[in-house]
C-alpha cells in the first residue's frame, strides 16, 4: 500500500497499485476527461548497458577460434557529452546497438535491418548473426616480416628476469602498469591534446600520467587481470583526474575546430581510443592464454621507462632533488646559461620549498604535487635526469671514469 498527497491541498488517498497512484495525480488536474497529464507503463527487468554483454560476446567468440587471432570485431562505443552514458555501440562501424533500460536494439547496416532483444542472451544471438558475414583478409605472403607475438613477449620476459629479475612482485606489477600507461593512455590521441598551444601542458601531463598508472597499478595482479576491463577503465570518459576534470572535459578543453593539431572532435577521438582499448584487451586475453598471466606481466617489465612507479624513480628523485639544491651540479650544463635559469632556479614553488617535503611528495607521486610544482619539475627537465644505475663514468651526472689505483 502506498499514501499519495498533494501537499499543496493536503488530499491524499491510500493506493495499492502504481496504476491507482498515477490515476489519483491526473484526478488533480483541471484538463478534459480523455487527457492524462500521467501515465505509468510497466517494463521488463533492468537490463545490463550493452557494451559489457557486447565485449564479454566478442571474448566468448575469441575462445572458439584456434589460431591465436581476436575475432574479426570492432567494437566502438558511441561517447556523448554526458560522460557516464556511453549506452549505444557501434560494431564493424555499421552495426548499431542501442539500450533502453528493458530493451535492446540493434540496427543494420544503414538501417535495412532491424531487432529487438529483452536478453543479454537474445542480444548475443542477433550478433552472432551478423559476425558470420565477416572475416580477416587474406594475408599478404610478406604479412609474417615481423616478430610474431610468442617472440616478442618470450623475448620481453627474459629481458625482465635479465634486467628486472631481483625486483618483488609488487615492484614487477608497478613496472608494468608504466608500460601499459604508455602504451592504452599516453601513445593515444591523447598525446595530440597535449601538442602545441593546450591547456594540457607537460606538469599537468605528468601529474595524470602518474594518476593514470596508479589506476592501472591497482587493477594488476599475478592472480588475476581483466584485460578489456582495463583498457576501459584506462580510457573510461567520465575517470576523474588529478584536475577535477573528467577525461571527456579534458578533451573538450583542449579542443579548438581553428586549430588542426585539436580540431578533432574529442568524443569521436575517445570512441577510437575505446575501440583500441578494448582491441588491445581482447588481445592480451589470448595471450595470457597462450602464456600465462606471470609471463605476459613480465613482458611488460621488460624496460624501465623511467616514470613514477618504475624501478629508477628513486634515483631520479634523489638525482633530481640533488640538482636543484646545487646550481653547478652537471644537470644544468646546458640550461645555467638560459636567461630564465636564474629566476627559475630561484623560486622553487612555496608548497615543495622544504626538501624533505618534496622528497615525500615525488617518492608518493607526481600526482599529488600542486600544478605550480609539477609544471616546476618539468621546467626544471625531471624528465631528463640520468636513470642509469651506474657507479662511475657518466657524462649526464658528472661522473669520471675512474681511475686505477696507485698501489695495484
Amino acid at each position: 500500500m502506498w499514501r499519495v498527497v498533494d501537499n499543496e491541498s493536503g488530499s491524499e488517498s491510500i493506493v495499492s497499485t502504481p496504476s491507482e497512484a498515477v490515476a489519483f495525480v491526473n484526478s488533480r488536474f483541471d484538463t478534459e476527461d480523455d487527457v492524462e497529464p500521467f501515465s505509468i507503463t510497466e517494463v521488463g527487468p533492468l537490463l545490463p548497458k550493452p557494451l559489457g554483454v557486447i565485449t564479454a560476446w566478442a571474448a566468448k567468440k575469441d575462445d572458439e577460434r584456434t589460431d591465436g587471432r581476436t575475432a574479426p570485431i570492432t567494437i566502438r562505443p558511441v561517447v556523448t557529452d554526458t560522460a557516464d552514458e556511453c549506452d549505444d555501440v557501434v560494431l564493424w562501424g555499421d552495426v548499431f546497438v542501442s539500450w533502453d533500460h528493458d530493451m535492446y536494439t540493434v540496427e543494420g547496416p544503414d538501417g535495412s535491418e532491424y531487432s529487438e532483444a529483452h536478453s543479454a542472451a537474445e542480444l548475443s544471438a542477433i550478433l552472432d548473426e551478423y559476425a558470420d558475414d565477416y572475416e580477416y583478409a587474406p594475408e599478404e605472403p610478406d604479412s609474417h616480416r615481423w616478430p610474431k607475438p610468442e617472440e616478442l613477449i618470450t623475448h620481453g620476459a627474459q629481458e625482465c628476469a635479465k634486467r628486472f629479475g631481483h625486483l618483488d612482485d609488487d615492484a614487477l606489477l608497478w613496472l608494468a602498469a608504466t608500460r601499459i600507461t604508455l602504451a592504452v593512455w599516453r601513445n593515444t590521441p591523447v598525446e595530440n591534446w597535449h601538442a602545441g598551444k593546450s591547456p594540457l601542458h607537460d606538469g599537468t601531463m605528468m601529474r595524470i600520467n602518474t594518476a593514470t598508472t596508479r589506476l592501472v597499478r591497482s587493477i594488476l595482479s599475478f592472480d588475476h587481470v581483466d584485460w578489456i576491463g582495463l583498457g576501459l577503465a584506462i580510457v573510461n570518459p567520465s575517470r576523474v583526474l588529478p584536475t577535477g576534470q573528467s577525461v571527456l572535459e579534458l578533451g573538450l578543453a583542449c579542443h579548438n575546430p581553428d586549430d588542426p593539431a585539436h580540431e578533432v572532435d574529442p568524443r569521436e577521438e575517445l570512441a577510437e581510443m575505446a575501440q583500441d582499448a578494448i582491441a588491445w584487451g581482447r588481445t592480451y586475453r589470448l595471450r595470457e592464454r597462450e602464456f600465462g598471466l606471470r609471463t605476459l606481466i613480465e613482458f611488460f617489465c621488460a624496460f624501465d621507462n623511467g616514470w613514477f612507479g618504475a624501478p629508477s624513480w628513486g634515483r631520479i628523485v634523489d638525482r633530481f632533488l640533488a640538482a636543484v639544491n646545487d646550481r653547478e651540479n652537471a644537470h644544468w650544463r646546458m640550461r645555467r646559461d638560459e636567461p630564465w635559469f636564474d629566476e627559475w632556479f630561484t623560486n622553487r614553488p612555496a608548497d615543495i620549498a622544504d626538501t624533505t617535503e618534496f622528497r615525500r611528495l615525488l617518492l608518493a607521486g607526481p600526482d599529488l604535487l600542486s600544478e605550480e610544482a609539477a609544471e616546476w619539475c618539468v621546467d626544471g627537465a625531471i624528465g631528463y635526469v640520468c636513470q642509469d644505475d651506474h657507479a662511475n663514468d657518466c657524462w649526464r651526472c658528472g661522473i669520471p671514469l675512474a681511475t686505477d689505483s696507485p698501489n695495484e
